[in-house]
């Protein structure tokens, strides 16, 4: 309750600083809000119109919000010179006012990935998963660079998050889940990972089908994160949104969708994808149980997901 108050409180504050912004720009008053999409303690986003058009309004507030402004408006100005016509494209930029903190996307209309794969039978379901796991290869292709992985700041985040876990069951079970990740940490710290300009929140549900194109929405300010990071995220929020039915499990997860999200990523290679993505795996796992889930069934999915994972599964394999 505490979190959902939380972001009331920001959203509220969000759109009184957005109305004290469009008081004194005329072009930014245009925007007519029509719902609060999101908030936190840096940004904000909100559904509406501008110039009769319906966008999506992002709003940075806070310290470094020019910088950050700025930085998405450039990686939007690259991304949509690299991706011009193709398959693969993202919400693309209507107007920006670093000086405010506020960039414009069109609202992409058509259907969500994951509507498409919530109704597919298991090959076209493997296929849409693919193609996933394409557009983020052709997202990455120009801008991503090898470094040395540490991961303690992975566990550290995440034991602080599986501290706020109540209920004794619960917290029982996110013991040993904090415990297994630092009992991960030596197979993976000191190896090469690869990172790449990640646009955060790489999930099923943001990605739409708009034509022939396959479009990314809901992308934050690009930052050096590891790419295993982002696969993880998605398989675990499929596969607790949409599982597959009488899927094979690999890590708490399903098999067959990481198969198929992985394959195109060339970039990573086998003992990266053997070691770090089980590791994160555990981490979003990490996240997701922290967090805590409304839905009984994706509550049920998430205790057998980690217990799966505790099985001796998250275990990396070479």
């Amino acid at each position: 309750m505490n979190s959902e108050l939380s972001e009331l409180e920001h959203l509220l504050d969000a759109a009184e600083l957005l109305r004290a912004i469009q008081a004194r720009r005329p072009a930014i008053a245009q925007f007519h809000n029509e719902e609060a999409l999101f908030a936190d303690g840096r940004m904000a986003a909100f559904r509406g119109r501008y110039n009769g058009a319906a966008v999506v309004l992002t709003l940075f507030h806070g310290e470094g919000h020019v910088d950050r402004t700025r930085r998405r408006k450039r990686e939007f100005d690259r991304l949509e010179t690299a991706l011009a016509d193709g398959r693969f494209r993202i919400a693309p930029l209507v107007a920006a006012w670093p000086g405010e903190g506020i960039t414009m996307t069109a609202e992409v209309t058509g259907r969500g990935l994951d509507a498409e794969i919530a109704a597919a039978e298991p090959a076209g379901r493997d296929a849409l998963v693919g193609e996933a796991g394409e557009w983020l290869a052709t997202v990455l292709a120009g801008a991503h660079r090898q470094a040395v992985f540490g991961g303690r700041h992975w566990v550290r985040n995440a034991a602080r998050q599986l501290a706020r876990v109540g209920g004794a069951e619960d917290r029982a079970l996110a013991r040993t889940l904090g415990t297994r990740l630092e009992a991960l940490l030596p197979t993976v710290a000191g190896t090469t990972v690869t990172q790449a300009l990640i646009h955060g929140d790489f999930r099923p549900r943001n990605l739409v089908r708009s034509g022939e194109a396959l479009c990314g929405i809901g992308m934050a300010v690009a930052q050096w994160m590891p790419v295993a990071r982002d696969l993880a995220r998605f398989l675990v929020d499929l596969h607790l949104t949409h599982p597959r039915p009488g899927g094979r499990r690999a890590f708490g997860i399903d098999a067959g969708d990481l198969d198929a999200l992985s394959a195109p990523l060339a970039l990573l290679e086998r003992r990266e994808r053997a070691r770090l993505l089980p590791f994160f795996i555990g981490v979003e796992l990490a996240d997701s149980f922290a967090q805590g889930a409304r839905e009984p069934d994706r509550s049920e999915a998430l205790c057998a997901a980690v217990a799966h994972f505790l099985d001796g599964n998250g275990l990396p394999l070479l």
